[in-house]
């Protein structure tokens, strides 16, 4: 049996958001950039390398349903007919629970069911249904609604692969120009985090095939607990931030992510993180825990070939003083 760590940083991106945060294929698809169809393919080949073993017993028809439903993608007639699948075969019963040993920790409101096998009957074993065609998912989880309140910030390990190279940036020329804030110089090439095990972070300004990113990588920050979440915005003050969205740190208190940059966003002085309730209120919580001066960017180069991404500015990101 595999676990999380040995999925693709696609893969595991993909099965973190989707039970953590209790996102759809298609709002991830939105976020990510990618169409639903992949982000579907995406998690269902995520779970069958997670229990490979039994997931071999399991008519292939049947395993992308069996995927969707312990991922908490199907309601109604769907999750109606995956269930009756489960009553019937043991095997799609024993995958199933071996993908819940698997994801166990990263559920947030309780494991979805798994129904026990139909007894008593004697004769020939039921020919099992047709399996239900892919149709629009649709959520289950009571939290997603509490969750959507904050537009997601992609995982790390997805959009930053874009950056596959560039993990360690160098962070000698900074985008401030001048020492307010967190814009302090520095030298050399660094990692996100503090050499003293305090909280740190950068934010890289990329630029790809016309579309502007902002890739957000921090470490040592206190692991995310259930119901909280590092909101990344563009910020003047409390009352005038513009989120870029969310993301929950891993248990060692790394976060990556990346998201969009707002066409305007000259008119705000910083890059700032701040811990946040997931609830459905979108205002600033006020909890700043990294700050950083933004600067101007450079351009991107002419030269640049489709597909390949540019930096056109860095922010470190330091606890904001005071």
């Amino acid at each position: 049996m595999a676990t999380l760590d040995q999925l693709s940083d696609e893969q595991r991106a993909i099965i973190e958001l989707i039970l953590q945060q209790g996102q759809s294929y298609d709002q991830l698809a939105d976020s990510l950039g990618m169409p639903e169809s992949r982000v579907r393919e995406l998690a269902r080949e995520a779970l069958v390398r997670l229990a490979p073993i039994t997931a071999r017993g399991v008519e292939e028809d049947w395993r992308g349903q069996l995927a969707d439903y312990v991922l908490g993608q199907q309601s109604g007639p769907e999750s109606t007919a995956t269930r009756g699948h489960l009553r019937r075969s043991e095997a799609a019963r024993s995958w199933a629970r071996s993908l819940l040993d698997s994801l166990d920790g990263l559920y947030g409101d309780g494991l979805p069911s798994i129904p026990d096998g139909e007894r008593g009957r004697m004769g020939r074993a039921p020919v099992p249904a047709k399996p239900p065609g892919d149709a629009q998912p649709r959520r289950l989880a009571p939290s997603s609604d509490a969750v959507g309140r904050r537009r997601l910030l992609t995982a790390g390990g997805v959009l930053a692969l874009i950056l596959l190279g560039l993990l360690v940036w160098p962070i000698g020329l900074l985008t401030g120009d001048d020492d307010e804030g967190g814009s302090e110089q520095a030298s050399g090439q660094e990692q996100a985090g503090g050499g003293d095990g305090s909280a740190a972070g950068i934010a890289v300004i990329a630029e790809q095939d016309g579309r502007r990113q902002v890739i957000v990588q921090a470490a040592n920050l206190p692991p995310t607990q259930r119901g909280q979440a590092y909101e990344v915005w563009l910020y003047n003050s409390p009352r005038d931030a513009r989120s870029l969205g969310a993301q929950v740190t891993d248990q060692r208190g790394t976060y990556q992510g990346a998201g969009p940059l707002p066409d305007d966003y000259r008119r705000f002085r910083f890059v700032d993180v701040s811990l946040e309730p997931i609830d459905r209120n979108r205002a600033h919580s006020g909890q700043s825990v990294l700050r950083g001066r933004v600067g101007r960017l450079r351009q991107a180069p002419a030269n640049v070939r489709r597909g390949q991404p540019a930096i056109l500015g860095q922010v470190v990101l330091t606890p904001p003083q005071g």
